[in-house]
């Protein structure tokens, strides 16, 4: 109690008629009531209430109140500040009625005035009742129009997306790609900026409206004046890449194919060396190899395949060696695949400009001297090359069985290898097209092609790359011109100074780097769309394999026609690596025949584009992480246990949000947003700092569909065996478990925000 409540004396027992004058007097000295901070007044509000609507109804109470308010306006004339408004139930503290009840001469004091008080009463109740009643009726007409014209997306407009996919993607003919290929093909290619104008003069005729030429300076290694050779020390017999002697006529093939021929980035020179048969270059082939003879400085005779070429690069430079001669067994390709008397073109760069390495090319950027990235020289030759070096004879294949080239028991050549290559700043272009979504166009759906300007015998690659893209461009914009919009915006990109290293790509995610981070939902591969052939190659992450999965499904339902597929999580060649192993894009990729692989591709892209909860698996990403420790190299307790819990998380955030957000009668916008934005940074968690190179930074892609451990674990056990030390293992074993912890406290955290965000709205 207060000061001023200490000063008023508490009505006696004796004399209760003086209870109301008391009282009325603790009002004036105060000028309100010292009992709203009372605990019991707090604890008992409702009670309170009832009581003060039961006392109400007593005899003589509107008297009192009347009477209460005019002596207490004469009681204090002088204070113009005090609250001069009657004694409200609403602020009565329980007990004062209760005293005043106790005088028997209550109702025979405080006579009522009925007539004055009852009108008044009838006409404020009136009016109250008036305004009520047409305030609600307005609200209901507000609220039937609002609805009427600003509907939002019932459950009923969802089925119709599949209709829209339908009427989108029927409108990818064959002939249409086709055409869009042979007019491609006729474009001049002298320059990279040149073709990419006319691709950017071809989509916005197809109606995209927002197309732009984005161009970088980079370095560039390009093929010298004249063809590298190889030289037999022993007979003097000179060879170009493809086989050809060099005093032979080369009219049968391309005067480009010679030139581009060739390593890019390799070192240059020429080196005269024993040539020595490594095979793959495994570890364990190295290991027997380095047991029988002295490498340093020597020229390794190396088969392309079984690990990426960069990472067995590697490992001849770490073992010594001096120079590389690639080629590719006949028998790892097809039977119906015959590239024995080709020659082909490689890089040796891991990804973007080599001067500007993790930083865009831009105006200014500083440069490094970075002209070769290796130490070897390094030459790509053709199987016929491959077996006149080591004395074989052209036909190796006996009764149907391909036998693998190897080098004979007894055998010792020494060749000359001679390597001209020029470094030059080049201008690459990349055209970068937007369709704006109209619900979520902050966040990005990427499909890339990409084209070449290097006009040689695998130019023609890339036109049915750009063809499939713009044949979608094409079916997408007829949509758009009857008033149809993706929900998601989707860009369609084609870049510049892909066979140099992925070029275009790094150049312009590196420079888009922050808003790429925040935006980008997934990135559709165009690399290499067509295979010549029935058999269907889905690659996509883990999150994305279901969906990749139920598109295929969906187009064999059509099709009638099923082809035997597998989607997997591997590594792959091209424009998606920037996005995989820098930014943790989920991506998908087909390969098949053009016309199906277009249509793959705008079904994944339209259900990405369009559906409310963006349709990536969280519980896929767990069980591939379990699938990846396998073995005996990953049996400890930590791993497993960390994987364990991230299984768990994993399930409990699929059933008890992605549930209930696919299902349209729960769905809360609000609540949709926060779990794509989850949804949208899963993989975000598994990229290690540092990976062997050739070997993806992102741990959920395989090394190839044999294997199914994590491939850094399994090069971390090569090298154990290599240099006989685990500590390169231990490290590899850390980052593992450091970014499985991190993905399992990303969805543990995502599932405390949206009990947060539920329990803050009970």
């Amino acid at each position: 109690m207060g000061e001023n409540e200490s000063s008023v004396p508490s009505p006696s027992q004796q004399d209760k008629k003086m209870a109301y004058h008391k009282v009325n007097a603790d009002q004036r000295a105060q000028g309100h009531s010292p009992y709203l901070d009372n605990d019991e007044l707090q604890a008992t509000a409702l009670e309170l209430e009832w009581d003060m609507e039961k006392e109400l109804e007593e005899p003589g109470f509107d008297h009192f109140q009347l009477d209460g308010a005019v002596q207490h306006h004469l009681g204090n004339s002088q204070s113009p500040d005090l609250d001069l408004e009657p004694i409200q139930p609403s602020s009565s503290p329980k007990g004062r009625f209760q005293r005043l009840q106790e005088d028997p001469d209550y109702i025979s004091h405080y006579t009522r005035q009925a007539p004055k008080s009852n009108r008044c009463s009838f006409f404020q109740i009136l009016k109250v009742f008036c305004t009520a009643l047409i305030l609600f009726i307005f609200g209901i007409l507000i609220g039937y129009y609002a609805r009427k014209k600003c509907a939002s997306p019932s459950p009923s407009q969802e089925p119709n997306n599949a209709h829209t996919y339908h009427e989108i993607l029927k409108e990818i003919k064959a002939e249409h790609i086709q055409q869009i290929y042979r007019d491609l093909l006729q474009f001049p290619r002298e320059d990279d900026v040149d073709i990419a104008m006319k691709i950017l003069v071809q989509w916005r005729s197809q109606g995209l409206e927002d197309v732009r030429l984005v161009n970088y300076s980079v370095l560039l290694d390009l093929p010298g004046s004249s063809s590298n050779t190889v030289t037999l020390k022993n007979s003097g017999e000179c060879f170009y890449p493809s086989g050809q002697q060099c005093n032979r006529e080369t009219k049968t093939l391309h005067s480009q194919d010679l030139l581009y021929s060739y390593a890019a980035y390799s070192a240059k020179g020429t080196l005269e060396a024993e040539l020595v048969d490594v095979q793959y270059g495994t570890v364990a082939d190295l290991i027997r190899i380095q047991a029988i003879t002295n490498v340093t400085k020597k020229i390794a005779l190396l088969k392309l395949g079984q690990s990426p070429l960069l990472y067995k690069l590697s490992l001849l430079e770490d073992a010594g060696f001096g120079g590389v001669l690639l080629y590719v067994d006949p028998c790892d390709l097809p039977k119906t695949t015959d590239l024995t008397d080709k020659a082909f073109m490689v890089s040796l760069n891991g990804g973007g400009d080599p001067s500007t390495p993790g930083y865009a090319s831009i105006d200014g950027s500083y440069r490094q001297n970075r002209l070769n990235l290796t130490t070897l020289l390094v030459q790509p030759i053709s199987a016929v090359l491959a077996k006149k070096l080591i004395s074989l004879p052209e036909d190796t294949v006996q009764k149907d069985r391909c036998i693998p080239l190897q080098w004979p028991a007894a055998g010792k050549k020494i060749i000359s290898l001679n390597i001209q290559s020029v470094t030059t700043y080049k201008t690459i272009s990349n055209v970068i097209g937007y369709l704006k979504g109209t619900v979520f166009p902050d966040r990005y759906i990427i499909i890339g092609s990409h084209h070449n300007s290097l006009n040689i015998y695998s130019g023609q690659e890339w036109a049915s790359s750009t063809a499939i893209i713009t044949a979608f461009i094409q079916a997408l914009t007829l949509k758009v011109k009857k008033g149809w919009r993706p929900d998601r915006t989707i860009v369609f990109c084609s870049w510049g100074g892909t066979l140099f290293g992925n070029i275009g790509s790094y150049e312009w995610a590196e420079d888009f780097k922050r808003v790429l981070q925040r935006n980008v939902v997934a990135y559709l591969s165009l690399h290499n769309p067509v295979t010549g052939n029935s058999t269907l190659h889905p690659v996509a992450s883990p999150s994305l394999q279901q969906l990749a999965a139920e598109s295929q499904s969906f187009k064999c339902v059509e099709k009638t026609r099923c082809p035997g597929s597998n989607v997997s999580s591997v590594q792959i060649q091209g424009d998606s690596d920037y996005f995989i192993n820098h930014l943790g894009v989920p991506v998908t990729q087909f390969s098949y025949e053009d016309i199906k692989t277009s249509e793959l591709t705008g079904q994944v892209t339209l259900q990405i584009a369009n559906e409310p909860v963006l349709p990536f698996n969280a519980l896929d990403i767990a069980l591939e992480v379990q699938n990846g420790l396998k073995g005996d190299e990953a049996d400890i307790p930590q791993l497993l246990a960390v994987a364990s819990r991230l299984r768990d998380t994993a399930e409990l955030f699929q059933s008890d949000e992605m549930r209930p957000a696919n299902d349209p009668k729960e769905r809360a916008p609000i609540r949709v947003r926060m779990l794509n934005d989850v949804l949208q940074s899963l993989e975000k968690s598994f990229l290690i700092h540092r990976a062997p190179p050739g070997l993806y930074r992102n741990i959920l892609y395989r090394l190839d569909e044999r294997t199914s451990q994590f491939s850094v674990l399994l090069e971390a056990l090569e090298h154990c065996k290599l240099h006989q030390s685990n500590e390169t293992i231990q490290a590899a074993l850390s980052e593992v478990l450091n970014s499985i912890n991190s993905a399992q406290v990303y969805f543990k955290a995502g599932l405390d925000v949206f009990e947060t965000t539920l329990a803050g709205k009970k």
